[in-house]
């Protein structure tokens, strides 16, 4: 939970990435490695809109939705009918990692914000890998696959869905 909660702080505001992407959907597989070379991996789709916008739709191995704004992020997992709702404070802004992004060459780029350093991966100005070393020594590689840049994407998608009868809270 806590790799899930730290992953989804870090991109929540990954597609500000070049001053033309106004929103960015794509699919994704996410490795996360620890320092026993342990590996976790998860898929899914995301879908993200400035300024802040983010839904991770996690559906392997498990079926979670992570909604993120500025404010808060909500956890909605089904399998425990349960939706955690966090206020975010002090997290990473990822706008500010990616306004420190730095061209290594055509295609890779690198920006250091709180320590951490990210790698981007970019082809014909789409995003194709993020990857970077967390505060737990964790090696996250998020690859992105079926991109899309700069569909509409409506504010109310961003939502939380949590159906009446699960439980919620508040953290």
């Amino acid at each position: 939970m806590k790799y899930l909660l730290v992953f989804t702080f870090l991109l929540s505001s990954l597609f500000a990435f070049g001053e033309n992407i106004q929103s960015f959907e794509a699919d994704f597989t996410q490795t996360i490695t620890d320092e026993e070379n342990k590996v976790l991996k998860y898929k899914g789709t995301m879908h993200s809109k400035r300024p802040a916008l983010v839904l991770w739709n996690y559906t392997t191995p498990i079926n979670k939705k992570i909604y993120v704004n500025q404010k808060r992020a909500v956890i909605v997992e089904a399998e425990l009918e349960q939706a955690i709702i966090k206020q975010l404070r002090g997290e990473i802004d990822f706008f500010k990692i990616l306004s420190k992004a730095k061209s290594v060459d055509e295609r890779y780029y690198k920006a250091y914000y709180k320590d951490i350093e990210f790698t981007l991966e970019e082809e014909n100005g789409i995003i194709t890998f993020l990857s970077y070393t967390d505060q737990l020594e964790n090696k996250v590689l998020i690859h992105f696959t079926n991109q899309k840049q700069n569909r509409l994407i409506e504010d109310d998608f961003f939502l939380p869905k949590i159906p009446p009868d699960f439980d919620i809270v508040r953290e």
